[in-house]
């Protein structure tokens, strides 16, 4: 459990808050740093594979919870598109579920 503010920076909707400059220790950082793309990167697939794990009681309770996220006054329809979409891609009617009950056309 947290008792401190999550922090999604940046924000879409809340000013920017930059945090008090802290000192950078001096280690010294050693060893090979290789730059490569991650080939047919998803990062869809263990978030898609997780829900389909859920019972159907808890998918519900899961898709509840996101209703009342995403119909928060302060998430634009981008935003709100935005997530259908991530979950659309994670399972296809997890993403279906979300759009018709927010009434939002999905965009995938």
């Amino acid at each position: 459990h947290r008792d401190e503010e999550v922090n999604y920076f940046p924000s879409r909707y809340d000013q920017v808050r930059h945090a008090e400059k802290y000192p950078t220790p001096p280690a010294v950082c050693s060893g090979k740093r290789e730059r490569c793309i991650i080939e047919k990167e998803n990062n869809f697939k263990e978030p898609g594979e997780r829900y389909r794990t859920f019972t159907p009681e808890r998918q519900e309770r899961f898709i509840q919870r996101w209703i009342d996220a995403l119909s928060d006054p302060r998430i634009t329809h981008e935003i709100r598109s935005i997530w259908i979409s991530y979950w659309s891609q994670a399972d296809k009617s997890l993403g279906q579920k979300l759009a018709s009950r927010l009434n939002v056309r999905p965009s995938i």
